[in-house]
């Protein structure tokens, strides 16, 4: 447990999540992140398109404010002096969803995948990227066709997404980061042990 308190989960319940999900069950829409807005006729959701640059510093990320994907998926993808790779993702998953949908994130090989190639972890429409098995994918044209690990990020990204937004973040077994996505932008970062840093968020 490593000293963190346990809680109960009624402590997760709070008043703003459970209005959000009145707002979400009366628009029957599912939300990708439920703080986005509902007003009006607006789609909520990863489809919903907007030109309004009028949001907090007028940055827009996929048509919506950019304040909003704050707290979405945490990955990592990690590789150790030895060779070793890990990954792990966690997602706040989606507002509204149907009783005992299950995201990407939790199934190996989905979501989240490493082994003696690379480590690569995951975010976005967890159907499209579960159909792909977009995490595997990577490593396995990494092993069958001996691509390097950013081809072979870039051919499942390009290739294998069938539709759906995604991304992902990868390491190799020898130190090489790589990510890719089909959408405007995504959050990451990078550091490595001789204190290179750096984050980015389009391409």
């Amino acid at each position: 447990m490593q000293g963190l308190e346990v809680v109960d989960n009624s402590y997760f319940i709070t008043e703003d999540n459970v209005g959000m999900l009145k707002l979400a069950k009366e628009a029957n829409s599912i939300l990708f992140d439920y703080r986005i807005p509902l007003s009006g006729s607006e789609t909520c959701g990863a489809q919903a398109v907007s030109s309004d640059n009028s949001h907090g510093n007028g940055m827009v990320m996929n048509g919506l404010p950019i304040s909003i994907y704050a707290p979405e998926t945490v990955g990592c993808a990690v590789v150790d002096s030895s060779g070793h790779t890990a990954a792990a993702t966690s997602t706040g998953g989606l507002m509204n969803k149907m009783t005992g949908r299950i995201g990407d994130s939790p199934l190996i090989g989905s979501g989240t995948y490493a082994c003696g190639a690379c480590a690569v972890s995951c975010t976005g429409e967890g159907e499209a990227i579960i159909r792909s098995t977009l995490a595997r994918d990577v490593a396995a044209v990494m092993e069958y066709r001996g691509a390097g690990l950013q081809e072979a990020v870039d051919y499942c990204v390009k290739e294998r997404l069938d539709e759906g937004f995604a991304g992902l973040i990868a390491v190799s077994s020898t130190g090489e980061v790589a990510y890719g996505f089909n959408c405007t932008g995504m959050f990451r970062g990078c550091a490595t042990e001789d204190g290179f840093m750096e984050v980015g968020i389009w391409e």
